[in-house]
């Protein structure tokens, strides 16, 4: 598992820079930072190791949620909503590696097409404390 983190690493900044900028929100003492890529993008080894089918018509959704700067666990449920109007419903897993702790889904696309994704995230820490977060990415055919 020590040589996934640096590929989760690279693949989180793939997605990071992807967006052409870091994507993140504050929510009180929390930082979540978000994005989504065609999977496409994904170098194999990554998708590989990560269980993620590379291809044109999914993207890949991924969530960190850090206090203090660490991450820290959450429990997290989701859709995503296509032009159209379709939702799908985020199933995602927590990875951890290190000290990171990442959440990741995939998603049906069909470029060019936009996701508006809308995420109930509660942090484990806290019983008494969710936040809704909701972005939209596009995509398109040449990605």
């Amino acid at each position: 598992m020590k040589l996934l983190r640096p590929i989760l690493a690279a693949a989180l900044a793939l997605t990071c820079a992807t967006a052409q900028a870091q994507r993140s929100e504050r929510f009180g003492d929390y930082e979540i930072h978000y994005n989504a890529i065609p999977t496409a993008m994904l170098a194999p080894e990554v998708a590989r190791a990560y269980d993620v089918a590379r291809s044109r018509g999914r993207a890949l959704v991924t969530v960190t949620v850090l206090r203090d700067g660490r991450s820290v666990p959450a429990r997290m449920t989701g859709n995503a909503i296509n032009d159209a109007g379709q939702p799908q419903g985020l199933s995602l897993r927590e990875v951890r590696e290190g000290g990171g702790i990442y959440y990741i889904a995939t998603a049906r696309i069909d470029p060019p097409d936009r996701l508006r994704v809308e995420l109930d995230i509660r942090p484990r820490d806290t019983t008494d404390v969710s936040y809704t977060l909701s972005f939209e990415q596009s995509f398109f055919p040449e990605e």
